[in-house]
């Protein structure tokens, strides 16, 4: 949990080492430019420690966990919502989330993170390993040079029994 511990007090944002992994939690809700639940939108949430803290901090923290491979040789990256995904975009509720996708994604791409988790839509979903763009830079997991996104929110809203007509082309199984 957030505290002096994980380097994450007073934020929604912290890491920690588990074993051979460094886990990382971002807050995907606030403290971003354009963040989905900010100041001035719908849910009028946050800010809470600024626009540029979390990802400065975000930043410095892959580059420790990349510089301590030897010790902890993976990185796993969550939070709430998806950046790519073969979900469908409603407008009230949209999938994917943009805003997430331009602040972290090129950090996650910059120190080579293994996995990035994540939950916010309803059902399951498992990327090949991807480009800055979200292109597929593989159809297998052997030896990755790209972040695997994972999505599990397999319980709760009924997007889950949705079917989907197209899938993204990193997607690997939906």
């Amino acid at each position: 949990m957030p505290g002096d511990e994980s380097a994450g007090y007073k934020n929604m944002w912290y890491s920690f080492d588990y074993g051979m992994v460094h886990v990382v939690i971002i807050n995907t809700e606030t403290d971003f430019p354009d963040a989905p639940s900010g100041p001035n939108t719908s849910l009028n949430g946050g800010n809470f420690q600024g626009l540029t803290q979390q990802l400065a901090w975000f930043e410095r923290d892959l580059e420790a966990a990349n510089a301590n491979r030897d010790q902890v040789p993976w990185i796993l990256v969550t939070g709430h919502r998806p950046f790519y995904g073969s979900a469908p975009q409603l407008p009230a509720v949209p999938g994917n989330c943009d805003a997430c996708r331009i602040a972290f994604e090129p950090f996650i791409v910059e120190y080579n993170v293994d996995f990035y988790f994540c939950g916010h839509v309803h059902w399951y979903e498992r990327l090949y390993p991807i480009d800055a763009n979200g292109n597929p830079v593989a159809t297998n997991y052997y030896n990755q040079t790209g972040p695997i996104h994972v999505t599990n929110g397999a319980g709760g809203a009924p997007e889950g029994k949705a079917s989907v007509d197209t899938t993204i082309s990193a997607s690997a199984k939906i």
